[in-house]
């Protein structure tokens, strides 16, 4: 039976970056094109309604007053976003299958380079024929543990007495059963995109067969990957104290929270100009961050794939 390095695809993103760091420049420059863009894009060209409608919000939370949650003002924006809406899950599906097959031919098809490996093609294209077969597949599962844990929680409420605590243990633990098994059917079919990609054809099911075995190394991986990407946060928060202490703000965070707060005090012609900079230095900073956090977060499961399948290592 084949066989991974768990090791190996945990840090392969760090090697895939320290071998090659000439990537996260057209990557951020994708970040912002099909990942950042289209989030922006209906605020920018709805910002009038933006501002009538988050304007007063803003002054109501400075002031420690509840905001308005239903203002017609709010009501009117929430109507005229949702054709922008309804373009949000193609557009994501989109542009997740060209970032992330931009990291799988970095580690499976390395001579087929082009502009940071970026392209828009039939592997592409099956990516998100894949992902939305996921997502639906997600989704109708979850709708299956929900209905089944409310039908076992009600017979045990019945068979208790209609005893609250009790109750409360039977929700906990099908809440808790329910995240397993779609946890674990979600490790199984982790390596579906990766096959997608390589082969130019739809695959899902078939993961489960080439991770039959690997199912606790795969989890343990991810289990990995959560930890660094939980020690990068952290040592982002003591960043930003750093450059807030740098800026002159005293108190840290909490300082820098009262100092925005009393900015957005004023109306948004007072406040852009001046946050109009650091939005500028913050969003390409976020480029950079968010190119480097995907490839380490995407690379080990083609590693983990190009191991499993008994692809040759990728020749720098």
């Amino acid at each position: 039976m084949a066989s991974f390095s768990g090791g190996a695809s945990l840090m392969a993103g760090f090697r895939l970056l320290r071998q090659r760091p000439g990537l996260l420049a057209p990557w951020a420059l994708a970040w912002l094109l099909v990942g950042l863009a289209p989030q922006i894009l209906p605020y920018a060209v709805l910002w009038p309604d933006v501002v009538a409608a988050y304007g007063p919000m803003f002054h109501d939370a400075v002031a420690g007053i509840e905001p308005d949650q239903q203002s017609a003002e709010l009501m009117t924006l929430q109507n005229r976003m949702l054709p922008f809406s309804l373009l949000q899950l193609p557009l994501s599906l989109a542009g997740l299958s060209i970032l992330y097959a931009a990291v799988y031919r970095a580690v499976l098809e390395p001579k087929a380079k082009g502009f940071g490996y970026l392209r828009l093609g039939r592997a592409e294209l099956w990516m998100m024929l894949t992902q939305a077969a996921a997502l639906g597949l997600f989704v109708l599962a979850s709708i299956a543990a929900l209905i089944v844990g409310a039908i076992a929680v009600l017979a045990i409420r019945i068979a208790s007495g209609n005893d609250d605590g009790v109750t409360g243990i039977a929700t906990f633990g099908a809440c808790l059963i329910a995240a397993i098994l779609l946890g674990w059917c979600a490790v199984r079919l982790s390596l579906a995109l990766p096959m997608t990609f390589t082969e130019r054809r739809f695959r899902l099911l078939e993961s489960w067969a080439l991770t039959r075995g690997h199912g606790w190394k795969i989890f343990g991986v991810m289990v990995g990957l959560v930890a660094i990407l939980l020690l990068m946060e952290v040592a982002l928060v003591m960043v930003v104290m750093i450059v807030a202490v740098a800026a002159g703000v005293s108190g840290g965070l909490t300082g820098l929270e009262a100092q925005l707060q009393g900015l957005f005090s004023h109306p948004p012609a007072v406040w852009l100009p001046v946050l109009g900079p650091w939005l500028a230095v913050g969003t390409v900073v976020y480029a950079v961050m968010a190119a480097a956090l995907h490839a380490i977060t995407v690379a080990p499961l083609a590693e983990i794939y190009r191991q499993l399948a008994g692809k040759p290592a990728a020749e720098v």
